[in-house]
């Protein structure tokens, strides 16, 4: 009779091997949100022939999942437009052609950030629940966080859950903002712009369960004259400008990339981009979140080194 039976010397044995742990693999997502020069003025037709193939090495939340990124096949921003996420993709893989991206683009036309705007409503300075803003609110508990930072946070959340999902670990890697032009209207929501974005900024991150990363916004409203209807175009451009975190202002944010849009060709109503317009701001902007994400990296660094 043998002393062991068959299965305790299977289970004495699996104790003598080590346990082998399987890192999960990491899922570099960026996310792209703001009002209607996110949401996208390029013509589909227009474009040239190698921006209109597929890229492989990206993943793009349709809404319900992850799909690869064919931007003539996509919904981008309705049937035959589309936004910065074109330049930004092909930006991103010819600066790293073996990594995969996963981009989460969310935006709604003409809508503000600022807490005191109710849709293009001015409701005063103190915030208000169930406003039509993307204002994200102090905290995940605020009554005040704006319906559009909610179906923002919708969007981001449901793509994070989708990568866990998949046995991968995200990491969010920068967000772009395109959006400005409805908080131009009024002077308090222009001269604090910059709060704004710190606070969207902080928040993001928090709901990402994220590190401090990169935020880089374009300019806005680089034709002069602007448009009547946008009265406080210096004060938000000049708020835009000393958030960068290079510009040696005390209002500087760290992390914050201000895109410089002076040039970029317009459409006719100088205030949205033409395709090539769109083209140039994705490009900067993906050039803008690798600059700022190396800047961050390197204070970090200094900070460590520091007596």
């Amino acid at each position: 009779m043998p002393l062991y039976s068959p299965a305790l010397l299977l289970f004495a044995l699996t104790l003598l091997i080590p346990t082998v742990s399987f890192a999960q693999e990491t899922a570099d997502v960026y996310i792209l949100s703001g009002q209607s020069n996110m949401a996208g003025s390029g013509r589909k037709g227009e474009l040239p022939e190698a921006w209109q193939k597929p890229v492989e090495n990206v993943q793009y939340w349709n809404g319900k999942e992850f799909v690869p990124f064919d931007p003539m096949q996509l919904n981008l921003n309705g049937k035959d437009r589309f936004g910065p996420e074109v330049g930004f993709i092909h930006t991103l893989v010819a600066l790293d052609p073996k990594r995969t991206f996963y981009v989460v683009k969310f935006a709604l036309s003409g809508q503000p950030l600022h807490a005191g705007f109710h849709g293009a409503k001015w409701m005063g300075p103190e915030p208000g629940p169930n406003r039509n803003t993307f204002y994200p609110g102090t905290s995940a508990e605020d009554p005040n966080i704006g319906n559009h930072y909610k179906r923002l946070h919708a969007q981001f959340t449901a793509a994070l859950s989708a990568l866990k999902e998949a046995g991968k670990q995200p990491r969010l890697r920068g967000v772009a903002w395109m959006q400005g032009e409805a908080d131009a209207k009024q002077e308090l929501s222009a001269k604090t712009y910059d709060e704004s974005i710190s606070l969207l900024k902080r928040r993001i991150e928090e709901d990402c369960g994220s590190d401090p990363v990169p935020l880089v916004m374009g300019q806005v409203l680089p034709h002069e004259p602007a448009l009547p209807r946008f009265t406080h175009r210096p004060e938000i451009r000049q708020s835009q400008a000393v958030a960068d975190m290079r510009s040696g202002s005390n209002r500087a944010i760290p992390g914050v990339w201000n895109v410089p849009t002076d040039g970029m060709p317009l459409l006719a109503d100088t205030v949205h981009y033409s395709t090539q317009g769109q083209l140039m701001l994705g490009t900067s902007f993906a050039l803008a979140a690798i600059e700022a994400e190396n800047m961050l990296n390197m204070l970090a660094e200094l900070e460590k080194s520091a007596p």
